[in-house]
């Protein structure tokens, strides 16, 4: 998918009460209202981190205990298994194609408005926005459809485990959460920077102080190796 970063900006601030003004200003309040939360849930996904866990000092040594690992947010606090991750991960991007298109529909009446009566066809830089939101579209429907074919896939994988209690059948669900888990913070970290570029085009900037505070890992970068040791779980959430 192009990046926003090639395109000129196509509708810059207009003077008030200039012609497509109010137009231009509608487009950009509307990209503000449906991407500033987008972002935001986006980037709770990233700050996700998967870590290994440590018995309780009060359980019993014999017990069954499996899986040796979670998932932490932010706060460094349990909220979900990896099944729970992939969900989350479907639900930031539930509606995200209809939001696209409205924009897109917004962006067209917009233009049309705006644009000089000189200028009587659409322009290259028109139909480059046109096809980045539909890139994004794409992007978005995809990575949705990956969620769920993960789903699929772990369910099967953590049912057979779970039956089994077989280290062999355990260590595949391990290493299957742990490629699953970097593939999709790699492909959100990759949507939140098209998003943000896309909002920049029409000025609409979404930085909060969250966001600024925010330096993603290199984690994100490549595959991420073994999880921390019990020791190294308990330091990191002292």
């Amino acid at each position: 998918m192009e990046s926003a970063k090639v395109l000129n900006k196509l509708l810059k601030e207009a003077p008030k009460d200039s012609k497509g003004s109010k137009e231009i200003e509608e487009l950009r309040n509307l990209i503000m209202e449906l991407m500033k939360p987008r972002l935001g849930q986006l980037l709770q996904i990233l700050k996700t981190r998967m870590i290994a866990s440590t018995r309780d000092e009060f359980q019993d040594e014999n017990d069954d205990w499996w899986p040796d690992y979670e998932l932490l947010s932010a706060d460094w606090r349990a909220f979900t298994d990896m099944n729970g991750f992939l969900v989350c991960t479907q639900d930031a991007l539930k509606g995200l194609p209809g939001d696209l298109k409205a924009i897109g529909e917004k962006f067209d009446y917009a233009y049309s408005v705006a644009k000089p009566i000189s200028v009587p066809n659409k322009t290259k830089n028109y139909f480059l926005v046109v096809e980045l939101i539909e890139d994004l579209e794409d992007f978005v429907t995809h990575l949705s459809r990956l969620c769920s074919k993960n789903l699929d896939e772990r369910r099967d994988l953590y049912d057979l485990a779970s039956i089994t209690k077989d280290t062999g059948d355990r260590i595949k669900v391990k290493v299957f959460d742990e490629r699953t888990f970097v593939q999709l913070q790699s492909r959100i970290a990759s949507l939140r920077n098209y998003i943000r570029d896309f909002c920049a085009l029409f000025d609409a900037h979404l930085e909060c102080e969250e966001e600024d505070e925010f330096e993603p890992l290199d984690m994100l970068a490549k595959p991420q190796g073994p999880l921390a040791t019990g020791t190294n779980a308990d330091k990191a959430r002292t």
